[in-house]
């Protein structure tokens, strides 16, 4: 086994919607599991999004959340890292966006909230809270709570527009990534997806080039660009196989599966 850690990004990764995931890569995953090997799904999702995914598949394991922020073990109920964007700073992106005239949602404790609907809100809707609002800066204010992260939901090209804009404004204090062309998610930069996998590396006692690491968008260039060893599946992002050690087969050929056979069975 070359690997004794695989860490993997879910959507377009190892799944898709409505959150399947192909039955000959739950099969290779539970056989890599069996064998010593320590299998996470690492994801910009909410928490409780990831659970129901993993207790779908019978995967117990590890589960990386709201692209860093949030580090749980199943098949302890632990929590093992809580965090995300302080709420003062977050009320003041907030402020911005709406000035911009941006739709999003601040996802707080497990609940969304948001000022209109849309198709991430609905999707979502089925295993969170989504809370109505009539104004999110003033929500977010009142909770003082830190905001695991803000998501923007618009058309490509106005993501675009307002991800250059307020990475270039708020430089290393947020990451303002995107998920999906549609979104933009702003997050703590101190909780990406890389700190995720050394603050797993450190809490197993297994050394980083022993890990591997899979994703296939923007918002995994930090699980992807590190000590580790990282793959970018066949039809990922052009910045994202840029930062890869390596690029396997596309999403619809199961490119988990394939990685797992290759290396570790």
């Amino acid at each position: 086994m070359k690997f004794k850690m695989i860490i993997c990004d879910f959507d377009g990764t190892l799944g898709s919607r409505p959150d399947v995931i192909e039955e000959g890569t739950v099969k290779a995953i539970k056989e890599y599991i069996s064998r010593g090997g320590i299998f996470v799904i690492c994801t910009g999702r909410m928490f409780a999004s990831a659970k129901l995914i993993c207790l779908k598949y019978g995967l117990d394991g590890i589960v990386v959340s709201y692209q860093g922020a949030s580090i749980d073990d199943l098949s302890t109920g632990k929590s093992l890292l809580r965090e995300g964007v302080d709420y003062k700073l977050a009320v003041e992106v907030a402020k911005k966006l709406k000035a911009d005239g941006a739709s999003f949602i601040a996802d707080i404790d497990e609940i969304m909230y948001t000022e209109t609907t849309n198709w991430y809100t609905d999707f979502h809707s089925a295993f969170t809270d989504v809370v109505m609002v009539d104004d999110i800066v003033e929500c977010i204010e009142k909770l003082k709570r830190n905001t695991s992260k803000l998501v923007v939901v618009d058309q490509p090209e106005n993501i675009n527009r307002l991800t250059k804009k307020y990475q270039d404004e708020y430089g290393d204090t947020l990451t303002f990534n995107n998920g999906a062309d549609t979104l933009m998610e702003v997050v703590n930069p101190t909780y990406t997806k890389g700190n995720a996998v050394r603050f797993l590396s450190y809490y197993f006692n297994i050394p980083l080039n022993e890990i591997m690491t899979v994703g296939d968008s923007t918002n995994d260039i930090p699980l992807l660009d590190g000590e580790w060893y990282g793959v970018a599946v066949g039809d990922a992002k052009d910045q994202l196989k840029k930062v890869a050690k390596e690029i396997t087969l596309p999403f619809k050929d199961n490119p988990v599966k394939h990685l797992i056979e290759k290396y570790c069975l």
